[in-house]
């Protein structure tokens, strides 16, 4: 009788169940759509009451240990940290790491009232209220930790990846803080500079470093350029293969060579394996059944290559090599060489970057330059606003920071493609990108220009927003800075294929438009 009971009572949730999910596939899509996007803020919202709820749960534990007497010095304010996260692990169900970051989340918004009261409404996913509490809660000064809330909700608003966002947040908190900044750069290296290792399932291993940005932008370079040598598009490896085999013979692993397996006798980027030392036959190699235990993931922004997928489209801007392709040199040597790119502003409005890593503070900036690290130093290209269309010239100012006070967009380049020129200035009627005109590109847009894309734009291909006519050049659109953008490999087809419409406006912030809808997504230069 109580198993006839319990299934009757669920009948009629599974039957509700069932019920929706008719509805929802006979939604038309423009209802499909409002019903999701609705469904998405309530759970942001639910999202955010869970994230508080928990926090004081391990509060109120937190607290009744502190009166009870159970902290009695400063070394037992570990075990009360433990105490409150392990109730909120189980009395949830949740792992104690989750429970941690609950709680963590809750201190920091603890200081952000504005940035709270977004969170409660649903404004923003918890992964962008998270980026935003952690890059700004540091700040000590009342008034620009204010500011920065305001600031950096509006960037969240913006159609960009979340690791855009953290790094135009990061830029602002520099920009506010900037001996804070470095300070904080200094204690995080006493504090938490590591190399971790875990031993994986399947014959696998996990590698994490926590250290200084150019350690990492050095070696995102190395295994970039590495890859952009010897592996040909026709490989058949997935990316993450082939940067392990990259990663392995910069790391000196016995054997280990990257090399194509195109398995062309023509490929152009072949090169022939070294010979192996003689004498050399099995290795015998011990395992550390101690080795060092590695928490925490390897970061999604290591992807330092672009999809080796071909463009169906007419419009095949690939930023790549000359016809004939040299065979890259062999020597490993080359690999020292490896110079970065510091790009500075001398008049102070922005704040440094760092290739392959982000931006940086002053302090460390100055710090790269001094200490012989192999960093070459250019400056920010400025913007040419084509005066066909404005009269005046934007200031240089961080571009995340661009219009955030302004209501009113800037004008649109003009539709023929042309940039706003009235006669084509030299190169504009040649296919191919010039490279410092690439190089341009590259740093006024800094990632791809399709929304929620944060592909570095040095691993995008360059587009030419209106296409190219190679029959009658003058007729399209030119190879001017204000007719091209970086788009990644996937995002360029899903261009060509005319999912979205994009228009640049003189500011280069562009309006991508759904043709079927009818409805905008504006994206903004970095």
């Amino acid at each position: 009788m109580a198993t006839n009971t319990i299934g009757s009572s669920k009948a009629p949730e599974l039957s509700m169940t069932a019920a929706d999910a008719a509805m929802i596939d006979h939604l038309p899509v423009e209802a499909a759509t409002a019903l999701a996007r609705s469904l998405q803020r309530q759970e942001r919202q639910v999202i955010a009451r869970k994230v508080l709820s928990a926090a004081r749960i391990g509060h109120a534990v937190y607290d009744e240990m502190l009166l009870s007497g159970h902290q009695t010095n400063v070394h037992t304010t570990g075990a009360v940290d433990k105490a409150a996260t392990g109730k909120v692990s189980t009395t949830l169900g949740v792992s104690v790491p989750q429970a941690t970051a609950w709680m963590t989340l809750s201190f920091l918004l603890s200081t952000l009232p504005t940035v709270t009261a977004a969170f409660l409404d649903g404004d923003h996913s918890l992964e962008r209220i998270r980026i935003i509490a952690n890059e700004i809660a540091v700040l000590s000064d009342d008034d620009a930790r204010a500011f920065a809330e305001t600031r950096a909700l509006q960037l969240a608003e913006r159609n960009q990846a979340d690791k855009t966002l953290r790094d135009q947040v990061v830029e602002m908190v520099i920009a506010l803080d900037p001996d804070g900044a470095a300070d904080r750069r200094e204690e995080a290296a006493a504090r938490d500079q590591n190399v971790r290792v875990r031993r994986d399932t399947n014959g696998h291993c996990s590698i994490s470093v926590y250290g200084p940005g150019e350690m990492g932008a050095h070696l995102a370079a190395r295994i970039a350029k590495m890859i952009s040598e010897r592996i040909c598009p026709r490989d058949p490896r997935r990316q993450g293969q082939v940067q392990v085999a990259a990663f392995a013979e910069i790391q000196g692993l016995p054997g280990a060579h990257l090399s194509c397996e195109c398995g062309r006798g023509d490929c152009s980027r072949a090169i022939p394996l070294p010979e192996e030392p003689s004498g050399l036959t099995d290795l015998d190699i011990d395992v550390d059944d101690d080795a060092p235990d590695l928490s925490g993931d390897v970061d999604a922004d290591a992807d330092v290559t672009a999809d080796a997928e071909t463009i169906t489209g007419d419009d095949t801007d690939c930023a790549a090599t000359d016809t004939e392709e040299s065979q890259p040199d062999t020597d490993t040597d080359t690999d020292s060489q490896l110079s970065l790119s510091l790009i500075t502003d001398p008049s102070g409005q922005r704040e440094a970057r760092l290739e392959y890593f982000g931006v940086v503070d002053d302090a460390h900036a100055r710090s790269l330059i001094t200490s012989g690290q192999l960093v070459t130093v250019s400056e920010f290209p400025t913007l040419d606003i084509p005066t066909i269309n404005t009269a005046t010239s934007l200031d240089r100012i961080p571009a995340a920071w661009r219009r955030l006070d302004d209501p009113f967009p800037a004008p649109p380049i003009d539709p023929t493609g042309h940039g706003g020129h009235l006669l084509p200035p030299s190169g504009a009627l040649t296919y191919r990108i010039p490279a410092w005109l690439r190089e341009k590109i590259i740093e006024l847009d800094g990632t791809c220009r399709y929304p929620h894309c944060g592909r570095p734009a040095s691993e995008c291909q360059i587009d030419h927003l209106v296409k190219f006519v190679h029959q009658d050049p003058i007729t399209g659109g030119w190879t001017v800075e204000f007719n091209l953008m970086p788009l990644c490999t996937p995002d360029h087809q899903r261009k060509h294929m005319g999912l979205l419409i994009p228009t640049m406006l003189s500011d280069r912030a562009v309006i991508w438009r759904d043709p079927a809808t009818g409805e905008t997504i504006t994206t903004y230069p970095r």
